[in-house]
């Protein structure tokens, strides 16, 4: 009788220790700090750093960065004091950059978008076990969108393109009272995603003149991109003028140059100049660019005659 007491004695006893055990591993586990940033974010092609930091001291046997997928996590790198291993997925672009055991740090040269996700560092200690924390890396490619249009016989067709990741969604804006269709295709570019929306109006006359906007988003970003619906003689009447303005030009600078070409010649040829004389002989010469002096004895320039013979007469009573 007594030995079964003392049985039970000792099983509760071996009992009580093991709840209490639990308990304190409990309550230790719920006053761990560990330190690290709940999400950050990468650009598609940079570099980024996930660090957890241990701030309470603690024995700390191994350091395991893991990656949470289903149906398990995946690791990715364990380090110890003297050895360190980084999983093949991700080895020549991850480094483990924080080596000491409370301070730990993993960087990516290079970010792919299949590195997006959450990770957890887990701190194995001795004999109080593991401590983890998650921190979550949200890659993502900048948005970029364009629109253009055509027009067919009064109907429009207009594009929207947008690529990023995470993938972009697009909208059509100003657009409510217009019949209108739209469809969409998404293609993947090397991880990124790119969603082109299609555009069909039928009757497209209301929108001449006007701006056809879409908008695309994607994460937290908003971008719009608009184009201006032209007629479709839009853009051939101001080239047709512009061309009609210059002929006209061209034509009045033609019969100017004409008419000043014409009055320069009718005064060359109005007559001669009289410019000098030389030995009685009345010489002229025209403008017309002839410098020669024409010394005719007898034969006075345009039909003068009558000074000339006064002058041969004086000369014959002087020789006398």
């Amino acid at each position: 009788m007594g030995s079964q007491i003392n049985a039970q004695f000792d099983s509760h006893k071996t009992l009580q220790a093991l709840v209490w055990y639990a308990a304190v591993t409990l309550l230790c586990r719920a006053h761990v700090d560990i330190e690290t940033k709940k999400n950050q974010k990468a650009e598609v092609g940079s570099n980024a750093t996930l660090r957890c930091v241990l701030r309470k001291p603690h024995d700390i046997v191994q350091v395991t960065w893991q990656k949470k997928t289903s149906p398990f996590p995946e690791n990715v790198a364990t380090y110890q004091k003297n050895s360190s291993k980084v999983q093949n997925p991700y080895r020549g672009r991850l480094d483990i950059t924080g080596t000491s055991l409370d301070d730990t740090a993993i960087t990516f040269w290079g970010v792919r978008i299949q590195d997006n996700g959450c990770y957890k560092c887990l701190f194995n200690t001795f004999p109080a076990g593991s401590f983890g924390k998650e921190t979550c890396l949200t890659v993502y490619e900048p948005l970029r969108i364009s629109v253009s249009y055509s027009l067919s016989e009064g109907h429009l067709m207009a594009n929207c393109s947008a690529s990023a990741w995470p993938r972009p969604t697009i909208t059509w804006l100003g657009l409510e009272n217009q019949n209108k269709k739209t469809e969409e295709k998404v293609s993947d570019l090397n991880g990124t995603v790119l969603v082109t929306s299609h555009l069909y109006i039928n009757n497209s006359e209301s929108l001449v003149g006007h701006n056809l906007t879409c908008r695309a988003s994607s994460m937290d970003e908003d971008k719009t991109s608009s184009v201006k619906v032209e007629g479709r003689w839009s853009h051939s009447v101001p080239v047709a003028v512009s061309v009609v303005c210059v002929v006209i030009l061209l034509v009045m600078t033609v019969i100017l140059l004409v008419v000043c070409w014409k009055r320069h010649k009718t005064k060359q040829s109005d007559g001669c100049i009289r410019d000098r004389r030389r030995g009685g002989i009345e010489t002229r010469r025209c403008q017309s660019g002839d410098t020669s002096s024409l010394q005719q004895p007898k034969i006075a320039a345009c039909g003068n005659k009558g000074p000339l013979r006064r002058e041969e007469h004086q000369t014959d009573l002087r020789t006398d």
